[in-house]
C-alpha cells in the first residue's frame, strides 16, 4: 500500500456558519482550540508511519482554519516538518475577516505557501444575502495582505446565486486576477428544496453562461480550466484538487474528515468535534465508518471524477460498446478522443454527471 503524500486537515470552526454550507461546522467561540489541536496531533501520531518521507501537499480546510489562532496552526506544521520539503504545497483556507498583515506573516513563517480565500462575490448586496461578514473592499484588502506575504493565492467565487447577473462571476474573477490572484474556484450554489432561497435559484442554462463568462475572461490571460470548478494560471493548479480528482490516496484528519487509500478503501471520522477529542484523548481511533468499494463501484467513481477534468477519461475504463456514444457526443460538440482519452468540451463538462451516467 502506498504511503500518503497528501494530507487534508478538517478544522470545523467558523465565526459565522453560512446558511448554504454542507460541511460539518461549529462556532469558533464554542471551541477549546488548544485541546482540539492537541487531538489533531494525537490522530496524526496514529498515522505517522504511513506518511511518505516527502509530503506533496497539506490542505487545511473546514470550517475556517484561519479562524484558529495562527500559533496553533504553526505548531501543528512544526510537528510535520520532518515530512515537509521546500516543494510541499501547504494551503490554508481563509475568510477575508480572518486576514490581517500579522496573521499573514505568521502563516508564511509557519510554512503556509498557498491561501484559499473565501471571497464568494464582490457585490456587497449579494454578500449580505449569502450571510457573509465581509464587504467587497475587505475581500480585496485581504487578498493584498495575503499576496504581500504568500505568492500563491486562490479566490473562491459563487455563481448561480439568486439576483446575481449573468456577467458578475466573470467580472469578479477578472478583478481578483488583476489583483494578483492566480487560481479561481467557482462553485455552483446548490440548496436543498426546503431552503428559503431554493425557489429563487436561476436555471441551469443561466448558471452555465455564468461559468462560461469566467472561462471567456480568464482564458486570454493564460488560465486553464483544468476541472469543472477550477481555473488556474500555468503551474498554479491545486495539488489537493488534482490528487482528489485523479483518485489518488489522501490522509484526512479531524472531525468528519474523509480519507482514501487510492485503491478501494474509504473511511470517515466521527463528525462531532467533542466526540473526536474524547476518542483521541482515550487513545481510540476517531474513525466512525469505513467502506470497501467493489471493483464496479470504483470504476463508477473513476468515470464520474475523470470526466470533470481537462485530462478526461481513459478509454480503457469503457467497454467497446460505448464507442457509438462517444461518437455521438463528438458530433454534438460535447467531447473528443485525444491520446487514448475521452475529454469533454466546456459544454460537455456542464453535463458531466449526465454523460457519466450514460457510460455506466
Amino acid at each position: 500500500m502506498k504511503p500518503f503524500r497528501h494530507i487534508y486537515v478538517h478544522i470545523p470552526f467558523c465565526e459565522v456558519i453560512c446558511h448554504y454550507c454542507h460541511f460539518y461546522t461549529a462556532r469558533t467561540k464554542e471551541a477549546r482550540q488548544p485541546e482540539f489541536f492537541a487531538a489533531l496531533e494525537k490522530e496524526l501520531d496514529l498515522w505517522w508511519d504511513r506518511l511518505d518521507e516527502k509530503l506533496d501537499a497539506i490542505y487545511f480546510g473546514g470550517g475556517t482554519p484561519a479562524a484558529s489562532p495562527p500559533a496553533l496552526v504553526a505548531a501543528f506544521l512544526k510537528k510535520l516538518e520532518k515530512r515537509v520539503h521546500p516543494q510541499t504545497e501547504i494551503t490554508l483556507e481563509a475568510n477575508p475577516t480572518n486576514v490581517n498583515p500579522e496573521n499573514a506573516k505568521i502563516w508564511k513563517d509557519a510554512g503556509v505557501n498557498r491561501i484559499s480565500l473565501g471571497v464568494q462575490s464582490l457585490n456587497d448586496v449579494l454578500l449580505k444575502k449569502l450571510g457573509r461578514m465581509h464587504s467587497a473592499d475587505e475581500a480585496k484588502r485581504a487578498a493584498a495582505h495575503c499576496l504581500k506575504e504568500i505568492s500563491s493565492v486562490s479566490g473562491d467565487l459563487m455563481y448561480s446565486v439568486p439576483e446575481q447577473t449573468e456577467q458578475e462571476p466573470g467580472e469578479h474573477a477578472l478583478q481578483l486576477v488583476n489583483l494578483g490572484i492566480q487560481h479561481i474556484s467557482a462553485y455552483h450554489l446548490t440548496l436543498e428544496p426546503e431552503h428559503f432561497l431554493h425557489s429563487k435559484l436561476p436555471a441551469d442554462s443561466f448558471a452555465w453562461n455564468q461559468i462560461r463568462g469566467i472561462a471567456d475572461r480568464l482564458s486570454p490571460l493564460g488560465f486553464h480550466h483544468y476541472e469543472v470548478a477550477s481555473f488556474a494560471a500555468s503551474g498554479r493548479e491545486s495539488r489537493n484538487n488534482k490528487n482528489y480528482w485523479s483518485g489518488g490516496p489522501y490522509l484526512a484528519l479531524g472531525p468528519s474528515a474523509h480519507g482514501f487509500d487510492g485503491q478501494n478503501s474509504r473511511w470517515w471520522n466521527v463528525a462531532d468535534w467533542k466526540e473526536y477529542i474524547r476518542r483521541t484523548d482515550a487513545g481510540e481511533s476517531p474513525i466512525g465508518e469505513k467502506e470497501d468499494l467493489t471493483p464496479d463501484q470504483r470504476r463508477i467513481e473513476v468515470i464520474f471524477t475523470s470526466l470533470r477534468t481537462s485530462e478526461g477519461l481513459e478509454l480503457g475504463a469503457l467497454g467497446a460498446q460505448k464507442a457509438s456514444l462517444l461518437e455521438r457526443w463528438r458530433k454534438e460538440g460535447l467531447g473528443e478522443v485525444t491520446n487514448g482519452r475521452f475529454v469533454l468540451t466546456f459544454a460537455g463538462r456542464m453535463l458531466a454527471d449526465e454523460i457519466a451516467k450514460a457510460l455506466l
